[in-house]
């Protein structure tokens, strides 16, 4: 049996493994472009070679890029992603995840351990899903 939708936590609805939209940060803003597309949740993270958490790529990243005419098979991801953006862990209640979400006026956020490794990933529509909104 499912938590009520106000008891879920963000490990039970976040996006893991294949599903996680996730890049190296040398990974160029082409590529990065396929993954979103991909993935289907409007964003990549960007991690190191030790899957920290570095950064991530929104739509909205990318709306700004394209101002700029950037050459999207030269541009390397991690001049053109947000650094030290928001996160939650995944021991967090999922309505925390929305609050933070609607606060700093984003729709999805990184999941990441005490580590800041990346362990997932969530959006709005997730919480809608899952009945949080």
């Amino acid at each position: 049996p499912r938590a009520p939708p106000l008891l879920l936590r963000v490990s039970d609805i976040m996006h893991t493994g294949d599903q996680l939209p996730r890049v190296r940060e040398d990974t160029t803003l082409g590529a990065a472009l396929l993954e979103i597309s991909r993935k289907g949740l409007g964003m990549t993270t960007v991690v190191s070679r030790d899957g920290d958490l570095v950064g991530i790529f929104t739509d909205g990243d990318l709306r700004r890029s394209l101002d700029k005419s950037l050459d999207i098979h030269n541009t390397m991801i991690r001049d053109v992603m947000t650094r030290n953006g928001k996160t939650i862990e995944a021991h967090h209640l999922a309505a925390e995840a929305l609050n933070i979400m609607e606060e700093m006026k984003i729709n999805a956020l990184p999941v990441t351990d005490e580590q800041n490794q990346l362990v997932g990933a969530i959006n709005m529509h997730d919480l809608l899903r899952a009945g949080v909104i």
